[in-house]
């Protein structure tokens, strides 16, 4: 299988001295006047080498680590930027941020000025000069120093007005965020934006003499208590500066903390939020804050979309002279390469952004940000070279910029026009298409491709699975190193028992989920099997639902929805931090299983040779004739630790791998991160001896607020939910010092309507759905049905989210479903803040997939900053509800039949005499030429499909409605 269903995107990223090894660059820039590149790596050492195609070898020019040794014994940790300054042909000068260990000493971040060496800067110019540039190691002059730490940012940048400007990281850890409370602190330089004038030097009292000046205009300079070289404060860890061309503002790429990644407009004086909020998201509201009110994100990015924002640049003029307009149309709009446009990159997916930094002043809209190239790469930097390569010997006056990617992994790319414009063309539309079976009915593979069958695997309901996996040619792949083949392939097929037209059981395949490497991305697709079981069609991006006859064990014959997730769903799972199938790990396919273990693939040379780490042998969770923590692990690693692991994007600090002890798992006696659910404020993630009191156990149990895991399933595991119970029941009771609940060790049985009026009434609420999961079915209906008569637990969303198995299908109002009770729902009363974690869980509410709002989300519908200026509570509410029922022309949707037979659906987003580019629902743009277009008609249906609201609690949409009420005119967030 090659490339993606979706419109290519215009840009791709192309190896330049592919000859030449770097290690872990970190920045990189043109020499002036020289034909030469410049390399600042990790470990402190500054190389250059000749911009050509053949280099093999890079020049050291100097080497900070080594001159650091040569005077003191400090430990070197890492360099992280380096700049020129802007008369460097003259004076020579450098400055590189580096940083020694360990966290937290005093002066341990220094921003060191270097200069070239006097044989260097008194050759003769011109790039016909062949000398190698040395740096003189004795001429370091530390500038300006602040403490060590993790996150110590950062970026140097020169200024329109010759200034230097420094970001600043808060210097913590990622856990606790902000242990020093520095950036909000404006007399610690961590965590902001300095700006200092390096030309010029500053008489202190005692005599001595700074070696840079604070500018006299610089917000704080007169503030007591401050330090005058903060220009703005509120940052995380800004890393990768740029200012804009057009009004000459100061664009900082902010690494996030655990929601989202940030771009803010530089405001002199300005609080830009951390550690109060990141981005939108309170953190911690408790502590002093800086003077000044909050100012937002101009651009967010969920953690979905980019995990370590890295900076960019400002596209200049004539930067893609290769490229035509035709090309640029398909995935983004036609201005998304424009020169004066922001990009910006993700280290972790390697995806390229441009932003429109001028569309507020524009039109009032806040910039949103167009996916623009899919490197794959671990991008560290951009810069734009202007030198002439090999290939432009014959015309080095007239040498087009060039935007050049930096990877951490130890290369430079060019970004340049994608010639694969037809690629998603040939995408294979059923799964017959793909090659990967020989037998597409039978699901009997192709050479090339086997079955694997782990040990566990996830909770889905019903649905069990059958999985594959192709590896082309001969080499074998290493998921625990996340080392893949080019072309490599697994496939997970989901069946399910349903009840055929005679009412009989039958085994029917639901779909088939393959994700595909390309060498740099995993790209996710779904293919939907037909009612014949012969073979199975793509799913269009947004998904898709069927619904089936089912025999329920608690219910008899009713009807079960299946949904097929939108692609961008199984990034929640497929990440970069879980790459390939999480499944497939040695230990998961233990030697023991016999056909189909681990040592029988790497004997066919299908995955390399590797043990299973005694002790962490993973089981299936159901099979009761195993230990009972060898089984609990296993179903926490299958059904949690895809993101419960570092960089997996949840919101917390568990890792819930089968390979980490338990003891640093960050769930014993730890305080749960995402609420109490009602178990109390000190409620513990696992609290030993103690499962009606632990959240771990709540989550895996309810069907209603807290619900774990989001994806996958739609009802909770009762099953599993009972195994964490027994488990964390016979842990040992020793650091289980709370009173919470009751008495320790209370036996569940006491569960009982009694009960229900505790002072904790979730720990209630467990025990009695410990005692319901012992009970056969119809006793167990009784029991919920008699429990519920009682007011407070019938209006008690957590109760009724723990007891949703036993209540009917008809009778659950957990979630709004698909008939809601719009009277209802206006009278409830929403919590903006809540809401606003609605709108940004995109498994959840799917609003900024079509609609944008606080510099977040796509413009397939209308933008919704300021909706309350435009429409009622009510209307809002109806217009999701019922989404067709009023259509605003410029978003009414049309389908266009063309000669050659294909049907495009979407709003036109472009129009003229020769050409229609039509938005679809994904929000891919497709050109058509008028003369193309054989059939044209409005629809009368939204692209925004109904039931969008259906698996939501109506607090949830309560809630999500008073956010979207609150928010301006200008996007900007409650």
């Amino acid at each position: 299988m090659k490339g993606t269903p979706e419109a290519p995107l215009p840009l791709r990223s192309v190896r330049l001295h592919s000859e030449l090894t770097l290690r872990s660059p970190i920045t990189a820039m043109d020499l002036p006047g020289t034909n030469r590149r410049m390399v600042l790596q990790q470990n402190g050492q500054v190389l250059t080498f000749p911009n050509q195609a053949s280099v093999t070898q890079a020049d050291l020019a100097l080497d900070i680590n080594a001159v650091n040794r040569s005077t003191t014994d400090e430990q070197f940790a890492a360099a992280r930027d380096m700049t020129l300054h802007p008369n460097f042909l003259d004076n020579g000068y450098l400055y590189v941020v580096w940083s020694i260990r360990p966290h937290d000493v005093e002066g341990g971040t220094r921003i060191s000025r270097f200069r070239m060496s006097e044989a260097w800067l008194n050759r003769e110019r011109g790039v016909g000069n062949t000398m190698v540039p040395t740096i003189d190691p004795t001429s370091r002059l530390d500038l300006i120093t602040y403490p060590s730490g993790d996150h110590i940012g950062a970026s140097l940048n020169f200024g329109p007005d010759g200034m230097l400007y420094i970001t600043t990281g808060d210097g913590s850890l990622p856990y606790p965020p902000d242990v020093n409370k520095a950036a909000q602190d404006i007399s610690d330089l961590r965590g902001s934006v300095l700006r200092i004038d390096v030309d010029a030097t500053t008489q202190l009292p005692d005599g001595s003499t700074l070696p840079y000046a604070i500018p006299k205009d610089n917000p704080f300079v007169n503030q007591e208590n401050a330090r005058g070289e903060i220009f703005a404060f509120g940052l995380r860890n800004g890393f990768r500066a740029a200012f804009d061309p057009a009004d000459d503002a100061l664009w900082v790429a902010d690494v996030g903390w655990e929601r989202c990644e940030m771009v803010h407009r530089i405001v002199p004086g300005g609080n830009h939020g951390w550690s109060l909020y990141e981005g939108p998201y309170p953190v911690d509201l408790e502590q002093p804050s800086g003077p000044g009110e909050v100012i937002s994100p101009a651009v967010v990015f969920p953690r979905s979309e980019s995990q370590s924002i890295t900076g960019g640049v400002f596209v200049p003029p004539n930067a893609w002279s290769g490229a035509s307009k035709t090309e640029t149309t398909l995935a983004t709009s036609q201005h998304a390469l424009d020169a004066g446009r922001y990009l910006c990159g993700c280290f972790m997916n390697g995806n390229v952004w441009s932003i429109d930094t001028q569309s507020n002043t524009a039109s009032g809209k806040p910039p949103v940000p167009e996916k623009i190239a899919r490197t794959g790469l671990k991008i560290i930097d951009f810069f734009v070279s202007r030198i002439p390569g090999d290939e432009d010997a014959a015309n080095r006056e007239q040498v087009a910029p060039q935007i050049i990617l930096v990877d951490y992994s130890g290369g430079l790319y060019r970004l340049e026009p994608n010639p694969n414009q037809a690629e998603s063309a040939t995408f294979p539309q059923k799964l017959s298409e793909t090659g990967l079976f020989a037998d597409t009915a039978k699901l009997i593979p192709n050479a090339g491709v086997t079955e694997y069958a782990p040990a566990a695997t996830m909770y889905r309901d019903s649905i069990f699975t059958v999985r594959h996996m192709a590896i082309p040619g001969t080499d074998s792949i290493h998921p625990m190193r996340k080392k893949y083949v080019e072309g490599t392939v697994f496939a997970n097929t989901l069946l399910r028992e349903v009840l055929d037209e005679a009412g009989k059981p039958v085994i029917v395949r639901l779909e088939t989920q393959v994700l595909s490497f390309d060498g740099l991305n995993w790209n996710s697709t779904t293919f939907r099997w037909n009612q014949q079981q012969t073979d199975a069609t793509l799913v269009p991006s947004v998904g898709a639902t069927a619904n089936y006859r089912v025999s329920d064990p608690f219910w008899g014959v009713r009807e079960w929805e299946h949904r097929f997730h939108a692609r961008d769903v199984c990034t929640s799972c497929h990440n970069v931090a879980n790459p390939g199938a999480a499944s497939l790990v040695p230990e998961n396919l233990r030697a023991d299983m016999g056909a189909g273990s681990w040592k029988e693939l790497a004997d066919a040379g299908w995955v390399v040779d590797a043990k299973a780490k005694g002790g962490h042998e993973m089981v299936d969770p159901y099979d009761e004739d195993q230990p009972l923590e060898q089984r609990a692990r296993s179903y926490l690693h299958a059904n949690c630790a895809h993101c419960h692991r570092p960089a997996g994007g949840a919101a917390s600090r568990m890792d819930l791998r089968h390979i980490r002890p338990l003891d640093q798992t960050e769930t014993v006696n730890i305080n749960a991160a995402q609420g109490d659910f009602g178990l109390g404020k000190d409620a513990k993630v696992i609290d030993p001896g103690r499962p009606e009191n632990s959240v771990l156990v709540y989550r895996a149990a309810t069907s209603g607020p807290g619900k774990m895991p989001r994806l996958g399933c739609t009802t909770a595991d009762l099953r599993g939910a009972r195994l964490l119970w027994d488990w964390i029941k016979e842990m040992s009771l020793t650091d289980a010092t709370s009173t919470r609940g009751g008495p320790l060790g209370k036996d569940p049985s006491s569960g009982s309507k009694d009960s229900m009026s505790e002072t904790l009434p979730t720990v209630a609420s467990m025990r009695v759905w410990r005692k319901l999961v012992e009970m056969n079915s119809d006793a167990a209906i009784s029991e919920v049905k008699e429990l519920t008569t009682d007011s407070r637990v019938a209006t008690d969303p957590i109760a009724m989210g723990l007891f949703q198995a036993w209540i009917p299908p008809d009778q659950r109002t957990i979630t709004v479903g698909d008939d809601p009770d719009k009277a209802a729902l206006l009278e409830l009363t929403g919590d903006a803040k809540r809401g606003l974690q609605w709108y940004y869980e995109s498994a959840v509410s799917q609003c900024r997939q079509c609609h944008q709002i606080g510099g977040v989300g796509k413009d397939v519908g209308p933008s919704l900053a300021g909706i309350s200026k435009k429409r009622t509570r009510a209307e809002v509410l109806q217009s999701i509800i019922d989404p067709s029922e009023t259509i605003e022309p410029e978003w009414a949707s049309h389908t266009f039949l063309t000669v050659d037979g294909e049907l495009v659906t979407g709003r036109i987003n472009q129009e003229t005499d020769d050409a229609v580019v039509v938005q679809q629902a994904d929000g891919s743009l497709v050109k058509l030429n008028s003369e193309d277009i054989e059939l044209r008609k409005p629809n009368p249906q939204s692209l925004m499909p109904s039931g969008l609201l259906s698996t939501m609690t109506p607090q949830e949409v309560a809630d999500l409605l008073a956010f979207l009420m609150s928010t301006n005119e200008s996007g900007q967030l409650p």
